[in-house]
């Protein structure tokens, strides 16, 4: 698991009205909880090859009501050791929550692929059967 409070999206998940965040340990630790469901925020970093990190990108730019569509055809996404793709992922620990930031390496830096994916109810636990067993 990833310090959430250290990924490039922190900011931009720390201000959405549904997470509360709670320091611990001297400020040295981060609660984050999603507050309709009270449920523990997680997070990890995924990385891709750049024929899966492709099909993370479908899975990422699909609609919610394309997203079904979109997974049965470009499947599970393979993580890699390393890769050119990588997704920062927060999601609730009872599935009901989950922000999606997807990055593409290039001039020795991660840079960001669109926007950060808030996903909530259904949408968040079709969105997390892709990348979270």
């Amino acid at each position: 698991m990833e310090n959430i409070s250290k990924m490039e999206m922190a900011s931009a998940l720390f201000n959405q009205i549904y997470i509360k965040t709670e320091k611990k340990c001297f400020g040295l630790m981060t609660k984050v909880t999603y507050t309709p469901t009270n449920s523990p925020v997680v997070g990890i970093c995924l990385d891709y090859s750049p024929t899966e990190g492709e099909k993370v990108k479908a899975i990422l730019e699909a609609t919610q009501s394309e997203l079904l569509a979109v997974l049965k055809k470009e499947g599970r996404p393979e993580a890699s050791a390393n890769g050119n793709f990588r997704l920062n992922l927060c999601y609730s620990q009872d599935r009901e929550f989950a922000a999606l930031h997807l990055q593409q390496f290039s001039g020795f830096e991660y840079h960001t692929i669109g926007e950060i994916r808030f996903a909530a109810g259904d949408e968040a636990k079709k969105l997390l059967s892709a990348f979270v067993k």
